[in-house]
Formats: structure tokens, C-alpha cells, sequence
């Protein structure tokens, strides 16, 4: 008898808490509609505080934080504007809006770095893995193996010898093209996991040649800019730029993306 009442509290709970999800899902599609209703009239001081509220209550997709990135643009907070675009860059890097609207507001920008070029195969092959998302590999991944597994009971079953050679190197090739696709969502879902990069949010920061303020003064550096975080030591961030150049600067100056 008392085993069947925990049972029975258990899905209680179970159904409570599926119940109470669901509400908060409906809210925040709500809001998030009416935050595009107030972006369009024009009032955008008003969608960005209800996106930023949908995202306090632990909402997180490309489109939230595109929407946010889009508010902060328009009220003239470009470095605010950079950091929730890389965001939701980071969630879906083929996004070209989100990316047309980065470079748009790093325009905003002061500090001009120039990157130090990449070998070009590298470029080719990371600009290829980033075309599409995570998600949407991990789905062609699943795709090919569905083909893979239809063409190995073709292999197997298959009346004539041509049909089942043909049979096995299609299957071959689209067990290759899975375990690519799989590989490809799993290099952008370990760099998200491990994602070390951040803006610089204040006005104006130093970077220092040691982690303390009496360290020597190696450059200035602007909000917006985008930097790499390589090491943490007490309040202060060894950070690297995209040209190379390595530092210390307060971890209050920053946000990870």
C-alpha cells in the first residue's frame, strides 16, 4: 500500500512539474512575441527588458539572444550588441543575420585588430564545419546512418550480385559521410562547452604585463573588442587577441561569450 502512494505521489510530482514547464514555455513564447511587438513599434528600450527577462528565467536559443543582441544595437549599446550576437552566433554559426549584424556593430567599435592569417586549408575547413549547426550534423549524421543500414539489407538480401556491389560501396560511402557529419557536431559542441572567449565591456581597460594593478601598462583596450581568455588567477585574465598579443586585465572589464 505505501509503495503504491510513493508511486502514485511520484507521477503526481512528475505531472505538477511537466504541467508547471509547460506554463513557463507558454509565458515566455508570449513574451517573447510581445517583445517583437514593442521591437517593430519602435520601442525598443521595452523588448530589450522583456527578452532579457525571458532569458533571466533560463530561456536560451540563437533567436532570444539574436532578438537581444538586435534591442541593445538599436539603443546604442554596441558592445552589449557584440556580445549577445557572438552569442547566439555560437549556438547557430550559420546564421547570417546574426553574423551581418556583428560586423555591423564592430563598426562601432575603436580597436582595430588584425588577425593573424590562418593557413587556408584551415580557414576552408572550419569555415565548412560552421556552415551548418551542431544540430543540424548530428541530424545528417542519423540520416546517413538510417541510409547506411537500408543499404546493408539491400547488401544482404539483394537478388542480383550487381545490386548488392553497388549495395555495399553506397553503404561504405554513407557510413563514411555519418561518421564525418558526427564529427563535424562534435568539434562545434566541444569548442561551445570549452568557449574561453569574451568582450570587453568597460569603456576602457589596460592590459598589464602581470596580474596586478601596479603591472606595467602593455595597451589600451576599448569595449567591444573580442578576446580570448587563456588563464584565471584571482580577479585578473590572462588574455590573448587575435593578433597575437597576450595580457592581464581585470575579469570585472569582461564577459564570457
Amino acid at each position: 500500500m505505501n509503495n503504491r502512494i510513493k508511486i502514485f505521489c511520484l507521477i503526481a510530482a512528475l505531472f505538477l512539474s511537466s504541467a508547471s514547464y509547460a506554463a513557463t514555455l507558454d509565458e515566455n513564447r508570449q513574451a517573447f512575441d510581445n517583445a517583437g511587438e514593442l521591437y517593430k513599434k519602435g520601442e525598443y528600450e521595452k523588448a530589450l527588458e522583456t527578452y532579457l527577462s525571458i532569458e533571466k528565467d533560463g530561456y536560451i536559443s540563437e533567436s532570444l539572444y539574436y532578438n537581444i543582441g538586435n534591442s541593445f544595437f538599436k539603443t546604442g549599446q554596441y558592445a552589449k550588441a557584440i556580445l549577445y550576437y557572438e552569442r547566439a552566433l555560437v549556438l547557430d554559426p550559420s546564421d547570417d543575420d546574426a553574423s551581418n549584424n556583428l560586423d555591423m556593430a564592430r563598426e562601432y567599435t575603436v580597436d582595430r585588430i588584425e588577425p593573424v592569417p590562418e593557413f587556408i586549408l584551415y580557414t576552408w575547413g572550419r569555415n565548412f564545419i560552421y556552415s551548418l549547426s551542431s544540430n543540424a550534423w548530428a541530424g545528417i549524421s542519423l540520416c546517413f546512418l538510417v541510409a547506411a543500414a537500408a543499404f546493408v539489407l539491400l547488401y544482404f538480401y539483394g537478388r542480383s550480385y550487381g545490386l548488392r556491389k553497388a549495395s555495399f560501396f553506397v553503404a561504405a560511402f554513407c557510413c563514411l559521410f555519418m561518421i564525418l557529419s558526427a564529427a563535424f557536431s562534435y568539434v562545434q559542441k566541444s569548442e561551445y562547452e570549452n568557449n574561453k572567449s569574451a568582450i570587453i565591456m568597460a569603456p576602457v581597460t589596460s592590459v598589464k604585463g602581470s596580474p596586478d594593478d601596479s603591472g606595467k601598462s602593455l595597451l589600451i583596450l576599448h569595449e567591444g573588442t573580442k578576446v580570448e581568455v587563456l588563464e584565471d588567477l584571482s580577479s585578473w585574465k590572462k588574455i590573448s587577441l587575435s593578433d597575437g598579443r597576450q595580457g592581464w586585465i581585470k575579469g570585472s572589464d569582461m564577459e564570457i561569450i
